[in-house]
């Protein structure tokens, strides 16, 4: 799947990142949420940097990942300019430290969360790069059963699958937003 986002033209990727980032702003989560804690893309992942602004541009927060240690620490940025960004773990853009931190078992509920993924699968479940970064994540934001939040990957067409290997850390969303239409998780 990895090869097969890779391989996408600008003009499929483009298409279906349109696609996509119009599934989101249009949906209610989107529209209730005040904080969206979204990425910046790594490689040949679906980019979200016009989302990002359109976050900034409607007065909501952004929050971004940054990966410290084996864990995720999340910074809010008012930006997407260069002066906000350092480059981080594995070459992605990150928060610089001195940007305010996030913490999303102290702060308000209702937040949208965009994850990127190596591929999905129709129930919801998510293959990342490896690391276990976002299911650590996950895995305490569950714990702490934060009323409101929706946990969403975002996907090309070409990484969606009838079902993908998981084991017993992986963590499943509440949803995934293709370009071509949106898995909802009946199990959670």
């Amino acid at each position: 799947m990895r090869a097969e986002r890779k391989a996408l033209t600008k003009e499929r990727r483009s298409s279906e990142t349109r696609q996509v980032f119009g599934r989101i702003i249009e949906s209610q989560e989107y529209q209730k949420s005040g904080v969206i804690v979204s990425y910046m893309a790594l490689g040949s992942e679906l980019d979200l940097t016009e989302l990002n602004e359109k976050v900034l541009a409607d007065g909501k927060k952004l929050v971004l990942p940054v990966v410290k240690g084996k864990d995720l620490i999340f910074r809010e940025v008012k930006g997407l300019t260069e002066e906000y960004f350092a480059i981080g773990s594995f070459g992605i853009r990150e928060p610089k430290e001195d940007l305010p931190l996030w913490d999303p078992m102290k702060e308000c509920s209702d937040t949208l969360w965009l994850l990127p993924g190596v591929a999905f699968d129709r129930g919801c479940r998510r293959l990342g790069q490896g690391g276990g970064y976002y299911d650590r994540t996950l895995e305490r934001l569950r714990a702490f059963q934060r009323a409101g939040d929706t946990i969403a990957g975002v996907a090309f067409s070409c990484q969606i699958a009838d079902r993908i290997p998981t084991e017993e850390w992986d963590a499943s969303l509440d949803k995934v937003i293709s370009p071509g239409e949106i898995y909802i998780n009946q199990h959670i």
